[in-house]
């Protein structure tokens, strides 16, 4: 347990740019075991760090990257809009099943 919170530290720290991640479009402090992430439509999201393990939101990410760039000194922009964002969270949330995740995540590019 202790090492994939290890491994999970470590991808935020990658993908956040060491950590450090600050924005002039709010001043709200992300929460404790979260990291903040925006959306294309610039809305602001505090994502659960665990959520992170999942196939989903590295997927997610990788897409990001792949649009946007690594995110190095600025915040991480998520390449969907923040009601699919809102979407793919409940369904984490709820619990329902990866695949069903899975699929929200592959439509973002269709309608995200």
């Amino acid at each position: 347990m202790m090492s994939s919170s290890l491994k999970l530290t470590e991808i935020v720290s990658k993908k956040l740019g060491g950590g450090k991640v600050t924005s002039p479009r709010s001043s709200a402090p992300c929460p404790r075991g979260h990291f903040a992430a925006y959306t294309r439509d610039g809305r602001r999201f505090f994502i659960p760090i665990a959520y992170l393990g999942s196939d989903t939101f590295r997927e997610l990410l990788n897409m990001a990257e792949e649009e946007f760039g690594a995110p190095g000194g600025r915040p991480i922009v998520l390449p969907c809009s923040g009601d699919r964002l809102d979407q793919i969270l409940h369904a984490f949330r709820t619990g329902a099943k990866k695949k069903a995740a899975g699929r929200i995540v592959g439509k973002i590019w269709l309608n995200g």
